[in-house]
């Protein structure tokens, strides 16, 4: 059921009512459609809205798409990278991690930018592709192991990875879902403001569902002191790179926010 309804539109800020008409609103058109409160207009309305959009204008989709294209290409290629990695330990800071740690949390910093830039559904569905094609590499490996007589090193390299993936596969789902999710809820709270604490926040809560799920689940075993300290010092390490990676999620969002005002200045030109 609608129960909002659009009144005038001004200088890109949306006046609006509730159902009942006792209470008028402004806000601007990128901050309704952000916060999903756009589905709460009847269909007539989220057109006149979208058209008044900055960054979700119809007339800047394709410019959005290689965008999304651009940053999700980025979010798998680092997981894809960083998996068949992470069995191999390295030590850095005095501690022991897994061999990917410079390249995995930079999935986390991608969809991160994805929830700055567009909006929680794009991020969510960067989630399911990111599961999915870890999902379609362990099965495609298990079936060609199945199928063909691989043995030697092919088999100790590649045969791991019908593991790796689907344990991964479980992580993405969770603790990425879980980065989306507390962003999205900051972004409501806070919006066009407060980046960092974002970006910080989910990530503190979506990496420690990722640390706990893939290490128990690699290591398969109960838990003991060994494995919470494994958990304590790559939980420990991924925040504080995390928060290296904060001035990298500024500049992305800098350069789309960019790539968005001259789009709508070249457009002003034209319609002149």
């Amino acid at each position: 059921m609608r129960q909002l309804k659009l009144v005038m539109v001004k200088d890109e800020k949306v006046h609006y009512t509730n159902e009942s008409g006792s209470l008028t609103i402004s806000e601007d058109a990128d901050a309704l459609i952000d916060k999903e409160l756009i589905k709460l207009f009847d269909k007539k309305d989220r057109t006149t809205i979208r058209g008044v959009s900055r960054r979700h204008n119809p007339r800047n989709e394709l410019q959005r798409m290689k965008w999304y294209g651009f940053i999700t290409a980025l979010y798998i290629g680092f997981l894809l990278i960083a998996i068949p990695m992470s069995p191999h330990t390295i030590k850095i800071l005095g501690t022991y991690q897994p061999a990917g740690i410079l390249i995995f949390p930079l999935t986390f910093a991608m969809l991160d930018v994805i929830n700055a830039t567009l909006r929680y559904e794009y991020a969510k569905t960067t989630v399911y592709i990111g599961a999915s094609i870890c999902a379609l590499a362990s099965l495609m490996i298990y079936i060609s192991f199945n199928v063909l007589n691989i043995g030697g090193e092919y088999y100790n390299v590649f045969h791991p990875l019908i593991k790796l993936y689907l344990i991964n596969m479980l992580c993405v789902l969770t603790s990425d879902q879980l980065n989306n999710f507390v962003f999205r809820k900051l972004n409501d709270k806070f919006y066009n403001k407060k980046l960092w604490l974002k970006t910080l926040a989910s990530s503190v809560v979506g990496q420690i569902a990722y640390t706990i799920i893939w290490i128990l689940a690699f290591f398969n075993t109960a838990a003991n002191a060994t494995l919470i300290q494994k958990i304590i010092d790559n939980y420990s390490f991924k925040i504080g790179y995390a928060v290296v990676l904060i001035p990298v999620t500024y500049l992305l969002v800098y350069i789309f926010n960019t790539m968005v005002d001259k789009n709508l200045s070249a457009q002003t030109t034209q319609e002149n």
